[in-house]
């Protein structure tokens, strides 16, 4: 009991250090007004698409991760654990190298943003009868003021039966916020399957599969992005987008007395997700 109130607690004080150290890591607070450039005595913006492509890529690496495996922890069942995800974005597409430019430094001297985008969420989930799961997903982009809280339902319309596998749905609802420019909103839902296999009597590996819809909306703060000849502010909005993405999904988990390991690939044409677990199962 103490090695587990030890872990949790050491869980918490390393999500809270993330949280804490965003006021000297705000690489990507990105700065939106760079979308906007002058034109004679109008505003124009660099690329119509650049906006959209910048929620599906964030709203992608923050949504939640971890679909499976789809076997619920039952009635009783309690899980924390700590999620660790890699997304690979498209660095050098001009949406990224516009809002990663720095104005203060030399052509030789810029700083892009980097190939992969990295989150950390500490992932609570809770069994319920009749083979429901309700969880609980604080996430943190690093290198950002970035964070999230989400909520996830999940049921498992097929489990428990010694030579068919565990088939499961789940719904995600996520905001986030700390942005001064803009906010966003991502619902999913997924088709899980997989496999409880013992292994020597010393732990239990539950490869999955599945399919991940995501949705994600982007809205946008009023944003200065100039100042006319009077001196005034000059402002502008982007107008709302939609993104919706489908990621094939695969990946396992591992269960030794309490603690549980797993590793999950959720893949696009564009995009590339890893994601890394380590939390304890009671």
């Amino acid at each position: 009991m103490m090695a587990r109130r030890t872990i949790c607690i050491s869980t918490l004080l390393l999500l809270t250090a993330f949280a804490s150290s965003t006021a000297y890591a705000d690489k990507y607070d990105l700065d939106l007004a760079r979308l906007w450039e002058k034109d004679g005595s109008n505003w124009k913006l660099r690329g119509e698409e650049h906006f959209k492509g910048l929620m599906g890529d964030l709203g992608s690496a923050l949504a939640p991760r971890f679909l499976g495996p789809a076997a619920t922890l039952g009635a009783l069942g309690f899980q924390i654990a700590v999620d660790y995800t890699l997304t690979n974005i498209p660095q050098d597409e001009d949406r990224w190298r516009t809002v990663m430019t720095d104005h203060t430094k030399g052509a030789g001297d810029q700083e892009g943003a980097d190939s992969f985008l990295q989150t950390v969420a500490l992932h609570v989930r809770k069994g319920l009868p009749f083979s429901a799961e309700v969880g609980g997903i604080f996430t943190k982009l690093l290198q950002s003021k970035m964070w999230g809280v989400g909520l996830e339902l999940k049921y498992a319309a097929l489990e428990g039966f010694t030579f068919l596998p565990e088939l499961a749905f789940r719904g995600t609802v996520s905001t986030f916020l700390g942005s001064e420019d803009y906010a966003m909103l991502t619902t999913g839902a997924d088709v899980i399957l997989s496999k409880k296999i013992g292994i020597g009597g010393l732990f239990k590996l539950a490869p999955f599969v599945g399919y991940n819809f995501l949705y994600v909306h982007g809205s946008s703060n009023v944003i200065p992005v100039g100042v006319d000849t009077s001196g005034n502010i000059e402002q502008q909005v982007f107008s709302p987008v939609n993104v919706f993405k489908h990621f094939a999904v695969f990946g396992f988990q591992t269960v030794a007395t309490v603690v549980n390991f797993g590793f999950e690939a959720a893949l696009t044409k564009e995009l590339q997700i890893y994601s890394f677990r380590l939390g304890l199962e009671f």
